[in-house]
């Protein structure tokens, strides 16, 4: 795992010490309908300079659509946000009636882009 990870930062080419810490990092949490989902994840990869592309919002979503009621799902990313390496954690729950829990963990000020473009989104949509 320690090579994995290792051989990330060299593929972003940063130290461990220039990565967001799971300590450091804000939520951002949203609910709303799951159909939603596909918009919503398009809007928070665009965020992203590297690390959460149209490629990883298109796995997420497949991953969402697939989920069962009441049994989370989490996925991590190494993004990167203006120049920076950072962690992004994406944890969802699904309920009974179609609505979906999404939180994102990030950064601080990757963290209020992503607030920004989720509720901008959502309010557009009249949510």
């Amino acid at each position: 795992m320690v090579a994995i990870t290792l051989v990330s930062y060299v593929i972003l080419g940063v130290l461990p010490s220039q990565t967001t810490r799971a300590a450091d990092l804000e939520r951002v949490t949203t609910s709303f309908d799951v159909k939603l989902a596909s918009a919503v994840l398009a809007k928070v990869s665009r965020v992203f300079a590297a690390g959460f592309g149209q490629a990883e919002s298109s796995r997420v979503e497949q991953d969402i659509n697939a989920l069962k009621p009441d049994l989370p799902k989490a996925w991590q990313f190494s993004v990167q946000y203006q120049g920076r390496a950072e962690a992004l954690e994406i944890h969802a729950l699904l309920d009974d009636l179609g609505q979906i829990d999404l939180d994102f963990a990030t950064g601080h000020d990757a963290a209020r882009a992503i607030r920004s473009a989720v509720d901008g989104y959502l309010n557009s949509r009249g949510h």
